[in-house]
């Protein structure tokens, strides 16, 4: 298809994202995060298009101080991760000048299971919610984000690039977040990772420095808590 079509761009936002069945499924997740990765790069480079890259901040580990910056040492802990960092190196070794790699993080929006769809629905169900306390990310609105892919494309950037929403918070600071955006009074108690075990293990802080993305396109996402306000306004 991309030989008869020649794109300028090929965006590529496929991706196996079921982090804890990855786990069990690492094949699966490997030809479709890794293998299908590189058959894009692959065609991208023989018909002379660029290829704009979907990543995630579950490449990292965890363990900073401070947000992640690009160009950090990466260290992924689960499949998931393990296989996104693996489609990440083939695209840059396939077309080390012409790949854009945008890693984002925590992505809420209308249509499609999403985190903060989850919470609403089980606020609307239950009379308490326990949601882990001590995962850091930056959560990041879908509609955002395509946006700034735009942006990223009429720009014509290169390398890796971080895009996330302005602000961090936890996962049941998030969660709350939504269940009062949604006029739920459903409690949501914060717990902590070793509460609530999962066959793969997350990263406890993943937030991503988005400098780099603010100075191509000018100005920073609007803060989660905005675009949450209007997802359920």
């Amino acid at each position: 298809m991309v030989a008869r079509e020649r794109p300028d761009w090929i965006v590529n936002c496929a991706a196996y994202t079921q982090v804890d069945r990855a786990e069990a499924e690492p094949e699966i997740a490997q030809r479709v995060n890794a293998a299908g990765a590189a058959n894009l790069a692959r065609a991208a480079r023989i018909t002379g298009a660029r290829l704009l890259h979907m990543s995630t901040d579950y490449v990292f580990d965890g363990r900073a101080a401070r947000p992640y910056r690009e160009d950090d040492p990466v260290g992924p802990l689960n499949v998931y991760g393990r296989t996104k960092l693996a489609g990440e190196q083939a695209v840059r070794d396939i077309m080390p000048d012409a790949h854009l790699i945008v890693r984002t993080q925590w992505l809420f929006g209308p249509g499609g299971a999403n985190f903060v769809a989850t919470i609403v629905r089980l606020a609307r169900e239950r009379s308490e919610l326990k949601v882990v306390n001590d995962q850091h990310g930056r959560p990041t609105y879908a509609p955002d984000l395509a946006a700034a892919l735009w942006k990223l494309v009429a720009c014509g950037a290169r390398g890796t690039v971080h895009c996330a929403n302005e602000g961090a918070a936890t996962w049941f600071e998030l969660a709350t977040a939504a269940v009062a955006a949604a006029g739920l009074r459903t409690a949501v108690v914060p717990c902590s990772t070793g509460d609530m075990p999962r066959p793969a293990r997350r990263p406890p802080y993943s937030v991503l420095d988005c400098t780099r993305y603010e100075g191509i396109a000018g100005s920073p996402l609007r803060p989660w808590q905005l675009a949450l306000k209007q997802l359920t306004s």
